[in-house]
């Protein structure tokens, strides 16, 4: 049976409903969860997960982000998971993905994508290895019961700010606009539908988006 190692990434979980949805998805395709943890992602673990990328000038920048509030990480089991979950997803680019994609329907910006999932059985070995043994992810006969209990919390009300957020990236990047009242917009959407996480969490993530912006603009300079 085939295995993929999936994190909804902090501008998912933070925004709470957005995270159940995209959970929801994916569990209504037929994969069964083996293992499923709502974890705050230590910066050593970051690092040692985007290790293929530690040379690249945005490297910094993928640890700061993934560290910067709560993920929800976990292991889906199914013939043919690991190319469906990414069929799923869409594109790794989210102005590249499908409007029907989940990254299309609730990623930010670029590579402010909403998740991340294995994209090969070699992959999937090595980051399930990595993040039981360094990340406490732990299988569990429970773990698909508890994540439709997530789903069930947290996927009521209409709130999607979706739209909201990418308005602003978009908007701040085409005009360079870098100014102390763009992280505050961020800051304010992202605390949002954060229901049980702290306003210094949904902060660290604003300000990983907002160093998003700042890197974007210095391109283009």
């Amino acid at each position: 049976m085939e295995r993929s190692f999936v994190i909804i990434k902090p501008d998912g979980t933070v925004r709470r409903r957005v995270s159940a949805l995209v959970l929801k998805a994916l569990i209504d395709r037929g994969y069964r969860l083996v293992a499923f943890r709502e974890m705050k992602v230590p910066e050593s673990l970051a690092k040692l997960h985007y290790a293929v990328h530690a040379e690249k000038p945005f490297f910094p920048w993928l640890v700061d982000f993934l560290s910067s509030a709560p993920v929800l990480a976990m292991i889906f089991e199914a013939e043919g998971v690991i190319q469906g979950v990414r069929d799923a997803l869409g594109a790794t680019f989210v102005q590249k993905a499908t409007p029907d994609s989940l990254r299309g329907k609730y990623g930010i910006w670029a590579g402010i994508n909403i998740a991340h999932a294995s994209d090969a059985p070699e992959t999937a070995v090595s980051e399930i290895d990595l993040w039981t043994t360094k990340g406490g992810l732990q299988e569990s006969s429970e773990a698909h019961e508890k994540a439709l209990k997530y789903i069930q919390q947290h996927i009521f009300g209409d709130a999607d700010y979706t739209s909201n957020l990418r308005d602003v990236v978009k908007n701040a990047i085409e005009h360079r606009d870098v100014s102390n009242d763009v992280l505050q917009t961020l800051q304010d959407l992202f605390s949002r539908d954060a229901e049980g996480i702290s306003k210094q969490e949904t902060d660290m993530l604003a300000k990983a988006v907002f160093d998003f912006i700042k890197e974007e603009v210095e391109k283009v300079e």
